[in-house]
């Protein structure tokens, strides 16, 4: 091997050396991330575990820190994240122009591969952290069949400071895909709820007012049957009151339904 041959050849193993590939064992890893996390969308009704999982999983595999905001309101807002920060970060406001919100007004997934990408934007943290990718999260409403988007993943700068690859993005939107499923599942399991709760308080109270209202008819009919001179007006105002005593079983009934 001549001299020129030989550069050739140390250039092509530089070059082959900048473009790391995912080992076997990593896709394995990744794939039974991605499946553990499918069954606790399928299950699991607590939204928080579900996301510290997915962030867990993404720092164990990227080994770079995560974070979760949640749209409340008009404000995103941390709710969740995993890996250390230097400043206080805990239910603190996204900057209105930051890329962050950005992305989520987009609702397109951004791989920060240019620090460029990011001029021009305004940082909500103090100390200005190096976000590497912005998954926006978002989920298809059941009931009006509307796109709600109601947060974004961030995965931020690891030790080296290193992009994220395109393997690695790919990886993130789907691990974005089912944090917005979860979202939504929890968020229609609270409409379900709330509207549960409005049907048990509105027949608790037709309830009390029919029974008020028996209970008045049974007084009255009970009253006329022990003063009445009419022996038949006296008989058909006690038939009364038995079948108003016989309605007190069935609303006692319809309560315990209801508790059920």
């Amino acid at each position: 091997m001549n001299r020129n041959q030989f550069i050739l050849y140390a250039r092509g193993i530089k070059i082959r050396a900048k473009k790391p590939k995912i080992k076997a064992e990593d896709c394995v890893k990744r794939y039974q991330d991605l499946l553990e996390i499918a069954r606790l969308v399928s299950w699991c009704m607590n939204r928080d575990h579900l996301i510290k999982t997915c962030l867990d999983h993404i720092s164990q595999r990227l080994g770079k820190r995560a974070r979760y905001v949640l749209m409340e309101g008009d404000e995103l807002k941390l709710h969740c994240w995993v890996g250390r920060y230097e400043c206080p970060i805990e239910q603190v406001p996204v900057h209105k122009e930051s890329i962050v919100w950005r992305i989520v007004e987009k609702g397109i997934p951004l791989n920060l591969t240019d620090p460029k990408q990011i001029e021009g934007y305004r940082h909500t943290l103090a100390n200005g952290i190096k976000i590497k990718a912005i998954i926006p999260l978002l989920y298809v409403d059941q009931l009006t069949q509307e796109e709600k988007r109601v947060g974004a993943l961030i995965v931020d700068s690891g030790k080296k400071g290193v992009p994220i690859s395109n393997e690695d993005f790919e990886y993130l939107k789907v691990i974005g895909e089912l944090i917005g499923a979860a979202v939504g599942k929890a968020e229609l399991s609270e409409q379900l709820a709330e509207c549960y709760r409005r049907k048990e308080a509105m027949v608790k109270q037709t309830a009390d007012a029919f029974r008020n209202r028996i209970t008045i008819i049974g007084t009255i009919s009970r009253r006329i049957a022990r003063l009445a001179k009419d022996p038949a007006l006296a008989r058909d105002a006690e038939i009364l009151y038995q079948e108003i005593q016989s309605l007190e079983p069935h609303l006692e009934r319809l309560e315990k339904d209801i508790e059920i």
